[in-house]
């Protein structure tokens, strides 16, 4: 079997820590052989960072995360895009979840 291609999912974020958790678990929880995400934060100050963090400390294969100022979601997606080294590239944002299986589709498709 040919090896599923790498996907990069881009998360921009700012002040979601309410919802943040769900989202990056979501990635998790999709078990895809091959994948980075990439969070790019816009330097939060709720809460946020902790969970990114804890996140970043469990899955350091899984996670890479910046948090600085920026001039919001689209520049913070295009910053993640220039740290991509995927084949697929993808963005969630930091309150959306993925369906179970949804990379898994991709991956097999392309």
């Amino acid at each position: 079997m040919r090896k599923l291609p790498k996907i990069s999912i881009i998360v921009p974020s700012f002040n979601k820590v309410r919802y943040i958790g769900i989202t990056l678990q979501s990635i998790v929880n999709q078990k895809y052989p091959n994948l980075e995400v990439i969070i790019q934060d816009g330097g939060s100050t709720d809460g946020t960072l902790d969970i990114i963090k804890r996140y970043a400390e469990r899955f350091p294969e899984l996670f890479r995360w910046e948090s600085k100022k920026d001039k919001g979601q689209l520049d913070a997606i295009n910053k993640g895009l220039k740290n991509a080294t995927g084949e697929i590239f993808a963005y969630i944002n930091a309150d959306d979840i993925y369906k179970e299986g949804a990379l898994l589709t991709v991956g097999k498709y392309f």
